[in-house]
């Protein structure tokens, strides 16, 4: 067997490790059948995938997969993977239950009996589904009642023993706290009679006092005219303020003002002055005065310009296509056998003599 052959092998059973081991750990064994059945809940109060499910607390399958029903978005399906020698009647009531107090949800599987045939739950049938709290779930049924019979009897207890602590005079701890609180609210009590006593005592001074406001408040009465004139003398001084204040406000912005406009005047005439020398020389220009007047003006200068421009233009062409021509050889013979290769016989340019 090649080398090749065996890691090929190696390589599949360790991806059939992996597999196995990834649906073990979610509590589904491949190796073994099961029965796929389908319950939907409209709350399932934190139940979770690979929880188990149970008859009467023993474990016969696990919760495979949970989704969204697609048609409402709003009912959770909840996929059941049993054993497959598990036979399920199909009036089986599948109950959300905590499995214990800490939170952890599992799914009891409540039936009457047992069933065979027809009566029995197929791969792919739909169960009913319920949800039990976690007394429901921790107590049976019919034990529910003597249950809270005994808590509240036990309750009932704690709490006659709460009160004989409070109420024990040589108590430690909460007791006593308790104890000093009453004594507490007795002290306030105590004081606050006091003090309506202080308060009834003193309602003829209180009486005489009030009287004493009240003349007060007759006498500024009396005298509400001279407030009122003195008030309006402020009002009259405050606007006579303001008044100067404004005169001088304004004569300033009328300085600020001027001396802007005769900068302004400034400008203006400077800008006049400015356009009278352009004009100027812009009227010689036209009159043929100076460079730039015979420039524009002299007709013969622009042709001669053109010529020169025309010129220039076929040399550099000619210098672009012939550099040789231009370059000092020593043989005549060269520059003819460069004229012959580009196709070109003319008279050439004159060259040193001498050379090969």
């Amino acid at each position: 067997m090649s080398n090749e052959t065996k890691v090929g092998i190696l390589a599949v059973v360790a991806i059939a490790l992996l597999i196995w081991g990834y649906k073990f750990l979610k509590g589904q064994n491949i190796l073994t059948s099961s029965n796929i059945l389908y319950v939907e809940y409209e709350q399932v109060d934190m139940l979770s995938i690979s929880s188990p499910v149970l008859i009467n607390g023993f474990q016969v399958g696990v919760i495979a997969n949970m989704y969204l029903k697609p048609e409402d978005m709003k009912t959770i399906v909840t996929v059941l993977d049993i054993d497959r020698g598990v036979n399920i009647p199909k009036n089986t009531i599948a109950e959300i239950i905590s499995t214990d107090i800490t939170g952890g949800k599992g799914i009891n599987l409540n039936f009457n009996g047992p069933c065979s045939g027809d009566d029995c739950a197929k791969s792919g049938d739909y169960l009913k589904g319920a949800t039990k709290g976690i007394l429901q779930s921790m107590v049976p049924q019919d034990e529910l009642a003597q249950y809270l019979e005994q808590l509240g009897s036990t309750v009932s207890e704690v709490l006659d023993t709460i009160n004989q602590k409070l109420t024990d005079p040589n108590a430690e701890g909460v007791g006593k706290a308790f104890q000093d609180f009453s004594a507490t609210l007795e002290n306030l009590n105590a004081t606050t009679g006091r003090l309506n006593n202080l308060l009834a005592r003193s309602s003829g001074n209180i009486e005489s006092s009030l009287k004493n406001v009240d003349a007060l408040t007759s006498k500024l009465n009396d005298n509400m005219a001279s407030v009122d004139s003195i008030l309006a003398n402020t009002a009259a001084i405050t606007a006579q303020l303001k008044e100067i204040d404004l005169k001088k406000t304004i004569e300033e912005t009328g300085d600020n003002a001027n001396e802007a406009i005769a900068k302004l005047q400034g400008t203006l005439d400077t800008a006049d002055k400015a356009m009278a020398e352009l004009t100027s020389l812009l009227n010689g220009i036209k009159a043929g005065k100076g460079t730039m007047g015979k420039l524009f003006t002299d007709e013969e200068l622009y042709n001669s310009l053109n010529a020169t421009s025309k010129q220039l233009q076929e040399f550099l062409k000619d210098l672009e296509n012939s550099p040789y021509r231009y370059i000092p050889l020593k043989s005549r013979k060269k520059i003819q056998r460069y004229d012959r290769k580009d196709g070109r016989e003319k008279e050439q340019p004159a060259t040193p003599e001498g050379g090969n």
